[in-house]
């Protein structure tokens, strides 16, 4: 009968053929973020085992990141900025790892319009967002680098010695972030015939800029 009638998917391979090239690079670089983020997250707890909360697993956790729009109610439901700030207050008792890394997703989330699949007639992410969401891990890559508490200890542990040996591979693991977006929002840019609006930003900025949110 019509009225049970169950509406038809594409398979995948159809789906590809309605793309455009800059499609597919939107959806690769995305990917490759959601799988950095995930990444990033699994090191901060292994590194800081202490913010993971006892009623809840590091793969837990990772699949709340996966989610097309973030459940941030244990927070408050902050804005993203201020969510990623909120994991360097003093007074703040909750997870700080995934408040960082979940405040980053949002961001990302929110450059990408919630979305991880653009076919031919849909719109792209803005080259102007997927830029700023990039400066906005440089600044975020800061605050980890930086912040420490009253007792002179980083809020959240990351880069640093760890058996005499130096452990950069969160600075590695943002940068390439900030690398892939950079990269799209140049692509996105010169599809569109805009100019990047490129702000000019001190090393120690603390500014979070806007991409959508």
């Amino acid at each position: 009968m019509v009225g049970c009638a169950l509406p038809i998917k594409a398979p995948p391979e159809v789906k590809d053929l309605v793309k455009s090239d800059t499609a597919f690079f939107v959806e690769a670089v995305r990917s490759e973020l959601d799988q950095n983020l995930s990444h990033l997250l699994v090191k901060l707890y292994r590194r800081n085992p202490i913010q993971l909360p006892a009623t809840l697993s590091i793969e837990a956790r990772v699949e709340q990141l996966r989610v097309p729009k973030l459940d941030l109610k244990e927070f408050g439901g902050p804005k993203p900025d201020d969510l990623v700030r909120m994991a360097f207050h003093e007074d703040f008792t909750g997870d700080r790892a995934y408040a960082f890394v979940a405040g980053l997703q949002s961001m990302v989330n929110h450059a990408f319009d919630h979305r991880r699949e653009y076919l031919l007639l849909d719109d792209l992410p803005s080259a102007q967002f997927v830029y700023n969401s990039a400066r906005n891990i440089e600044t975020a890559a800061y605050l980890l680098r930086t912040q420490r508490n009253s007792s002179k200890e980083p809020y959240l542990f990351a880069d640093g010695f760890q058996d005499d040996v130096l452990n950069a591979s969160y600075s590695q693991l943002m940068g390439e972030m900030i690398g892939l977006q950079d990269a799209l929002s140049k692509a996105l840019a010169k599809k569109d015939q805009r100019a990047l609006n490129a702000v000019a930003r001190g090393a120690a900025s603390f500014v979070f800029l806007p991409v959508g949110f």
